[in-house]
């Protein structure tokens, strides 16, 4: 089974319902953990972008024709833009990474903190300069000093252990 269609059955099975109503502290090691992943790429392939909410497949110069809506038929409905456009370019970089593109390949992941905090009903707000999430509330940094950081373990006992620190 390819990617694409993975991707495609995770987003179709998101409970739309309540996503963005939960506010884990999770959420943070799941959000920095993006943002980490995203500035190893910009600052990789020096990409002029909107760092760190962006759509890796346009930024790179593909014109991905895919029909999301088709597909992903609730994205239709969805009024948060963040979602939908998180959404939309995890579907698309999946895509690229099935057409045996290198750098999806090598970024394959990219895009997994984010889906993954989608998934679990997770919400992100931008104020100021600042992202809020689980309670957290973290100044956007350069891409160069994000793209040094360590990695952070988001499987279910890493995530399980960042919220109990």
């Amino acid at each position: 089974m390819n990617q694409l269609y993975k991707g495609i059955e995770r987003i179709n099975s998101i409970n739309w319902g309540t996503s963005g109503r939960t506010d884990e502290p999770s959420n943070m090691a799941l959000l920095q953990e993006y943002i980490r992943r995203a500035a190893i790429l910009t600052t990789t392939y020096s990409l002029k972008t909107s760092y760190p909410f962006f759509n890796a497949s346009r930024a790179f110069g593909y014109d991905v024709d895919l029909d999301i809506t088709e597909k992903c038929p609730q994205l239709k409905e969805l009024k948060n833009s963040f979602l939908k456009g998180t959404c939309e370019a995890y579907l698309e970089w999946l895509l690229l990474f099935d057409s045996g593109n290198e750098i999806a390949s090598e970024f394959h992941d990219l895009y997994e903190p984010l889906i993954l905090l989608i998934e679990r009903g997770g919400r992100i707000r931008r104020k100021h300069g600042e992202i809020i999430t689980g309670g957290y509330v973290f100044p956007l940094a350069h891409a160069e000093y994000m793209s040094k950081q360590a990695p952070i373990d988001i499987s279910d006992e890493g995530l399980e252990a960042w919220t109990h620190q």
